[in-house]
């Protein structure tokens, strides 16, 4: 079997530097390239369509062999008039000595070009990574190699790339990086993307651990969803896993493992502590780091006093974390009362820093939770938000106020406008947290 690309018609490879003419290179320029046959399924890809991309990329027709599934061992691949046969001895199995000649055509500083490629994936590169460079794209090393890490990196890549217009790749060992709009990366342009990225590896780089001993007979099963943990999901990426537990160990306890960046990965897990292992009801107000702490001076007495006098009167505890301000208490009721009034005392003691935004539509909230526009706000250290499906309303903290009342005007226009679906049929569910599920959930 035989797969034959032709390169289609269009501007193909982008170089950054000045190609040769076609004459001048000729005698230099390869017809043919070896590659280990080990090699060749990568770089044909999933129905051809590596090969294909590398094609278009360098402007060459491309020619390799494709291994048969009828049970022949001599295989051959043909071109201009030359034959490569080699021999698979037990008839399925792959020889690392084996090479499998792929023929280029083309003008000779795109063969050049084309011969370089499959030179690299001759070496061990992947050609994913070869196809992605020569369409323009930036591909950077990384050394993540944790599965939770590269699902916060995608998570976090999601809006980190959005903001630039850009898309991101993440695989094992490379992140890939495009431009949206299909140009070449490159320029100011390619310096502020990997800039982006390479914050991103570093931060997930930084990511720590942390492990609840739950009760199991408070259920931490539920853990993962806890509404009073998801906005630190939704804010800060902080991913909740409840351990597998062996079915034959008798044991009053279930490890529930955060991950996630240092300050919201904490407060999570004493939020899920004073759940799970106090038996208390739990709710939780965002902030921007450290907002409430530095108060100034002439509030902070008069706040503090407010709050006592809340504690008193809903039999709750105020809790004050770097990422949150949380309420525990026994009664879930007189916490939920307990946290609609310590919204409204924030308000009052720093109506520069908090806002509440109520009676939204259940449509425009589901808009919220999938704006990328939006995440890009709140990526930044100066803007909080908490969108609230239950209450239907949006807790906005910091100076970002205007961009993301602006961007919960643009969800209820969408809202507004979108078909109207029939109650009875669940919809699905996009998030911006949808990439952090890659994460694995069996430890």
């Amino acid at each position: 079997a035989v797969l034959r690309v032709a390169a289609p018609s269009g501007p193909g490879i982008r170089r950054s530097h000045s190609a040769p003419m076609a004459e001048e290179g000729e005698a230099e320029a390869p017809w043919s390239v070896e590659v280990p046959q080990r090699q060749v399924n990568f770089l044909l890809g999933p129905n051809g369509d590596t090969l294909k991309r590398l094609c278009k990329a360098t402007g060459c027709d491309i020619e390799v062999s494709r291994q048969k599934q009828n049970g022949k061992k001599n295989k051959s691949v043909s071109y201009g008039g030359q034959t490569q046969f080699y021999e698979d001895a037990d008839g399925g199995g792959e020889d690392d000595e084996v090479k499998v000649k792929v023929f280029i055509r083309g003008v000779a500083r795109k063969r050049l070009v084309a011969a370089e490629v499959l030179t690299a994936v001759a070496n061990g590169e992947d050609p994913e990574d070869l196809a992605a460079r020569a369409e323009g794209a930036l591909v950077l090393p990384h050394e993540l190699q944790h599965p939770d890490r590269e699902a916060w990196a995608r998570w976090r890549l999601l809006t980190a790339a959005h903001a630039l217009g850009a898309t991101g790749h993440l695989g094992r060992r490379t992140l890939r990086l495009a431009l949206t709009s299909g140009a070449a990366l490159e320029g100011p342009a390619a310096e502020a993307v990997r800039a982006a990225a390479e914050e991103v590896l570093q931060e997930a780089l930084e990511l720590v651990e942390i492990k609840v001993e739950a009760l199991d007979a408070l259920e931490p099963e539920e853990a993962a969803s806890d509404m009073a943990v998801a906005p630190l999901v939704d804010q800060y990426g902080v991913m909740v896993q409840v351990c597998d537990q062996d079915d034959n160990a008798l044991s009053e306890f279930i490890t529930v493992r955060l991950f996630g960046p240092p300050d919201g990965a904490r407060d999570a897990a004493d939020i899920l502590a004073a759940r799970f292992v106090d038996a208390k009801a739990t709710a939780s107000i965002l902030q921007v780091p450290g907002e409430v702490q530095a108060m100034p001076s002439e509030h902070a007495a008069d706040f503090a006093g407010d709050v006592e006098a809340l504690e008193a009167e809903f039999q709750v505890k105020v809790h004050r974390g770097k990422t949150a301000v949380w309420i525990s208490g026994a009664n879930a009721d007189k916490v939920a009362e307990a946290r609609k009034m310590l919204q409204e005392m924030l308000q009052f003691y720093l109506p520069a820093a908090f806002h509440l935004v109520e009676g939204l539509e259940a449509a425009a909230i589901q808009k919220l939770l999938e704006d990328q526009d939006l995440g890009v706000l709140m990526a930044g250290e100066d803007c909080v938000v908490m969108v609230d499906e239950l209450t239907r309303s949006v807790w906005i903290c910091g100076k970002q106020r205007a961009a993301v009342l602006n961007r919960i005007e643009v969800a209820k226009a969408a809202a507004a406008s979108a078909p109207r679906v029939n109650a009875d049929e669940p919809t699905a569910k996009r998030r911006r947290t949808s990439a952090l599920s890659h994460a694995s959930v069996a430890l």
